[in-house]
C-alpha cells in the first residue's frame, strides 16, 4: 500500500474515534507528525529526557498538557514547536484517535495525526524535555506485531498494554504504545 496523506486521511475517518470523558484527569494532546520521506512516510517520536519527573527517559510523541483555555489541536501544535521546533504551519491536521489515558500520572491523551510536506532539515530540541527523535517508518509499524503484551494489576484493575520493539533497539509501550498500536489497527483497516 502507497501511504498517501488521503490514504492516511480515510483511515481515520472511519470508524469515528472514542473521546473519553476528562473526569478528574489532566487534558493533555499528542502529535503524530507523519513526515513524508521519499521513501515513504515515517512517523516521528521523542526520546523524553531523564530530568523530567514524569515519563522520564519514555519513547513518545510530542505533546504535553493543555493550557487554560486551550484547544487539543492548539496544545499539540504548540508542544510539537516547543519540544522539537515543528512550526504549525508545516503541520496539515488529518484526524484523530481514541483518547488515551496514562494510569499512573492521571492525564487524559487526545492523539492528533499530522502530515509534515515541508520537513525541518533538522530538530531543534528542547534539551530540558527531550533527549533525541527518532522515525518510525509506517511500512514498519503496519508489518510489526506489538513484541509482547505486558499484564499488570492497578487500582484494583488488570491491565495489558502492548510494547512495541522496532529495528535499531526502539521500545515504545504504556500510553504511546497504546496510541500506537490504535494508529496501525486503523491503518490495517485501511488496507482490507
Amino acid at each position: 500500500m502507497i501511504w498517501t496523506r488521503e490514504v492516511v486521511r480515510a483511515a481515520l475517518s472511519a470508524p469515528p474515534p472514542q473521546l473519553l470523558p476528562l473526569g478528574g484527569d489532566r487534558a493533555s494532546a499528542v502529535l503524530l507528525p507523519l513526515l513524508a520521506r521519499p521513501e515513504g512516510p515515517t512517523l516521528l517520536m521523542v526520546r523524553k529526557s531523564l530530568r523530567l519527573s514524569k515519563h522520564a527517559g519514555q519513547v513518545g510523541f510530542p505533546g504535553g498538557a493543555l493550557d487554560v483555555g486551550e484547544t487539543a489541536e492548539a496544545a499539540a501544535l504548540r508542544e510539537a514547536f516547543e519540544e522539537v521546533a515543528l512550526p504549525a504551519d508545516r503541520v496539515q491536521l488529518l484526524g484523530i484517535l481514541d483518547d488515551e489515558r496514562t494510569w499512573v500520572t492521571a492525564f487524559h491523551i487526545r492523539p492528533l495525526v499530522g502530515w509534515v510536506e515541508d520537513i525541518p532539515q533538522t530538530w531543534q530540541l528542547d534539551a530540558y524535555e527531550i533527549d533525541s527523535v527518532l522515525e518510525v517508518g509506517v511500512q514498519e509499524l503496519v508489518a510489526t506485531e506489538p513484541c509482547s503484551i505486558l499484564e499488570f494489576a492497578a487500582y484494583g484493575q488488570a491491565f495489558a498494554m502492548p510494547r512495541w520493539e522496532f529495528s535499531g533497539g526502539r521500545v515504545i509501550w504504556g500510553a504511546s504504545g497504546r496510541i500506537l498500536n490504535n494508529f496501525r489497527q486503523r491503518l490495517l483497516l485501511a488496507m482490507r
